[in-house]
């Protein structure tokens, strides 16, 4: 019993401790309590001390003076410390979340302009195509009567240049009828335009013949979606059946935040982390987009990687690290802005006479627990970097 007593003194809160004996002492026989009565004299004289014979420090509130600056008392002031303002040399970095993606025209949707039914898939999901390869099989009415057309344009053409020949002739000649010559003539290129026009449908159309479709590959790249199976009916603006993409093809696309566009230059040198833990690869930023998106307010940057495409595909994630030009700037700790009102940035600046003023500023990125100060400041200012809480009791946060 004497040693738990002990043990709940010395390891418990004071006030916990005094509950923690009472109970104790409550479950002993009636006996024992006389051989108590001294632990119960030191446990009271423990136990009644009050708050005031407590050591505590609670900061004194600061005095909002009439012309709005703000002074500490003396205890607290050794819990603010102030900082010279000073431009400081920086190659500032803009750190974004980021995909990989294909390039524009890397792509390669694969749809029919008539409507047909699959026969035949000659390829599937991840194999490698190039140029000219077939890809599907189809059946269709349309592209027999469409070859049909090119060869009578063909067949009436012959005919017309024959005419148009026989005329020429006659006029030679002196025999001729000068309207029956213009007459044909005009035939002659009507034609010649049906003819164009059914030749490029069947061109459109690929190879086969009859109502016979082959779809092939207009790029070089792999297959990376496959829709269409035998048996598919296809009709022209439907879902692709066959999207073909160029893996050599990708890019980095960053989200950057709205404020941090502004150290965003093209050609700017990126490092890129991969999801899949290779090495950081180095790039450079080739275009920034001029739309922002989504309720955060990005905007997307397009990053040019160096080396091989192995390893990588489309869809990964992966962090750019932008780096903005080098210069110097105004950089104070993180915690020595505070933000009012949800959307306000606040520094405080120290005047003559221990007192300190607010000052609104406009920031910039934050980097490695410090902020880049775009506006607001001046050099040499003092601005309070430790307590500035204790000087703004409005503040909602520090930054």
């Amino acid at each position: 019993m004497w040693g738990k007593i002990a043990v709940l003194l010395v390891i418990l809160p004071r006030r916990v401790a005094c509950l923690a004996v009472a109970r104790e002492v409550e479950q002993v026989a009636p006996v024992q309590y006389f051989h108590l009565r001294a632990v119960l004299l030191v446990l009271l004289a423990a136990c009644s001390g009050t708050a005031e014979s407590q050591p505590s420090f609670a900061p004194a509130a600061s005095v909002t003076n009439a012309d709005h600056s703000v002074s500490v008392s003396e205890k607290s002031k050794a819990y603010v410390a102030t900082q010279t303002v000073a431009l400081e040399a920086a190659a500032p970095v803009v750190r974004a979340p980021a995909r990989l993606a294909f390039r524009d025209g890397a792509v390669s949707q694969i749809n029919l302009p008539v409507p047909g039914r699959v026969t035949q898939v000659h390829v599937k999901t991840g194999d490698k195509v190039k140029v000219g390869d077939p890809l599907l099989t189809l059946s269709s009415p349309e592209a027999a009567a469409a070859r049909a057309s090119a060869a009578a344009a063909s067949a009436e053409l012959e005919a017309a240049k024959k005419e148009m020949q026989r005329q020429d002739t006659m006029a030679t000649q002196g025999v001729g009828i000068e309207s029956e010559r213009v007459t044909a003539q005009a035939k002659l290129r009507q034609i010649e335009a049906e003819l164009a026009r059914a030749q490029t449908t069947a061109g459109i159309l690929g190879g086969g013949g009859g109502p016979t479709i082959v779809v092939r590959s207009p790029i070089e790249g792999t297959v990376i979606s496959r829709r269409a199976t035998v048996g598919t009916a296809a009709e022209p603006g439907g879902e692709p059946l066959i999207e073909i993409g160029n893996p050599s093809a990708l890019w980095v696309v960053a989200e950057v935040f709205e404020r941090d566009l502004v150290q965003v230059k093209e050609g700017a040198d990126v490092d890129v982390e991969l999801s899949n833990d290779q090495a950081p690869r180095h790039g450079k930023v080739m275009t920034v987009g001029s739309a922002l998106t989504g309720s955060l307010r990005s905007a997307p940057v397009y990053i040019q990687m160096d080396g091989s495409s192995d390893g990588i595909h489309a869809g990964m994630y992966a962090r750019a690290t932008i780096k903005a030009p080098a210069g110097q700037s105004i950089v104070l700790p993180a915690e020595a802005v505070l933000v009012k009102d949800g959307k306000k940035y606040v520094v405080y600046v120290k005047q003559a006479g221990e007192k300190f003023v607010p000052r609104e500023v406009s920031v910039g990125r934050s980097v490695e627990g410090k902020i880049q100060i775009l506006s607001g400041l001046n050099v040499g200012d003092q601005v309070v970097v430790k307590g500035a809480l204790l000087l703004d009791a409005e503040a909602e946060q520090m930054l």
